[in-house]
Parts: C-alpha cells; sequence; structure tokens
C-alpha cells in the first residue's frame, strides 16, 4: 500500500489546499490512503472522510496532526485526541500511545525546520527517513541512518502544502491481508514499511523554508 503520510490542508496556517482538492489529488496520483497532519489540529479528520465517502474515493484516511512539542515537531497518526501546543514531547508520546496512536520524527535534521534532532531521548515508533521538501539529500540520509540505529519504523510523506506535490513522498507498507488504520500503524511500528519518492520543486521548497525562516508562519513553527 502506498500512503502520503505527511500533507497539509487549509486547516493548516501555511497551506491553502481544500480538502476536497486534497482528496481528489490522492486518488488521481495512485495513493492508496493519506494522512492530512495539520499543524496542532485535527479538524481536517472527519471532514475528509465524510468526503471521501460522499465522492466515493477509494482511499484510507490515517487520522493524524503534526503537532509542535516544547522540543519540535512530532508528527501523531491514528488518534483525534490531541494535547495542546509546547508540551514536552514525551508527554505528547504517552498520549498519543493511550489514544491508540503512534508517534513519528518528521523531517528531524532539516535546515529551517522544528525537527527533534535528539531522537534517542523520545519514545518514537518511526522516523519520517523521505521528506520531499528537503533540498538535498542530507537531512533524510541522516534521518534514514538514526532510524536504523534506533530500530524504528520509517515513513515517507510529500510535507505538501499546495496540492499538486502529494505523493512526491510516500509511505510503502506491506500489510498481506487487508487494509484499515490500526494494520498500517502496527506495519509502519513493527518496521514492515518503507519511505520513498521524489524531491518537491526547488524553488517552491526553498520559498517555503525561507517563509518560515522568517516568521511569516509563526503559528506553524
Amino acid at each position: 500500500m502506498r500512503l502520503d503520510l505527511h500533507v497539509h490542508s487549509e486547516y493548516s496556517p501555511d497551506s491553502h489546499s481544500s480538502i476536497e482538492a486534497i482528496l481528489k489529488q490522492a486518488q488521481e496520483v495512485g495513493l492508496d490512503g493519506i494522512a492530512i497532519t495539520d499543524h496542532n489540529s485535527v479538524l481536517s479528520f472527519s471532514v475528509a472522510s465524510k468526503l471521501a465517502e460522499e465522492l466515493g474515493l477509494d482511499l484510507i484516511i490515517v487520522p493524524g496532526a503534526e503537532i509542535s512539542t516544547r522540543e519540535g515537531h512530532l508528527i501523531a497518526l491514528g488518534t483525534t485526541n490531541l494535547l495542546p501546543s509546547g508540551i514536552p514531547a514525551n508527554e505528547v508520546i504517552e498520549h498519543v500511545h493511550d489514544n491508540g496512536g503512534i508517534v513519528v520524527a518528521p523531517h528531524p535534521y532539516a535546515f529551517f525546520r522544528k525537527g527533534i534532532r535528539n531522537l534517542q531521548d523520545i519514545r518514537l515508533d518511526a522516523v519520517e527517513t523521505f521528506n520531499s521538501k528537503q533540498l538535498f539529500g542530507l537531512a533524510n540520509y541522516l534521518a534514514n541512518r538514526s532510524a536504523r540505529q534506533l530500530n524504528l519504523g520509517v515513513t515517507g510523506g510529500s510535507d505538501s502544502h499546495k496540492v499538486e506535490t502529494i505523493g512526491f513522498g510516500y509511505t510503502d507498507v506491506n500489510i498481506a491481508d487487508g487494509a484499515d488504520v490500526e494494520r498500517i500503524l502496527q506495519a509502519i511500528k513493527s518496521c514492515r514499511s518503507q519511505a520513498k519518492g521524489r524531491a518537491s520543486p526547488r524553488l517552491r521548497s526553498v520559498g517555503h523554508s525561507l517563509k518560515i525562516r522568517m516568521g511569516n508562519y509563526k503559528n506553524s513553527r
């Protein structure tokens, strides 16, 4: 199964992508599922789940959010029960686990991004080892090396803030029979996934990174 597990919608302060456009693009590019991981928000999940059914789209919608912890960003998958932003990472992780979800470290070594680099100090389930917005291969390489060293699962995601880049990064999940959110999360946690994709257009990635650096998207940091 191929899923983009890092996508932002209009429910993030730094994206204008509508839920309908995201879902249609995900289907168009051949994804089997998607996680809309808005900044500190799960409002998109119920909207996406309902809309996917109404539109007759064959997509698995994974609950998700990109959470701003005290140490940096984490992605929660599989739960819609979030703690407020600014809380220590291990408290967020414990809460996500208690609510049946898993936790991924997104872009841990990316420049100008609020990733958590000291991955050994937190109780992660997986590391995002392919993020399509990374301008150079080094950040993804370091993330992959850390995942191997810590024996953690891996995910890939587009980190899309524009509809046209959805699916540029994705997670291949090995599931023998059937597929649902629980099986997908278990496969990732059990190291039965691969992170793949291609880089987003360079100029777009540079522009987004500079906006973050300049503080235009303070709420997303």
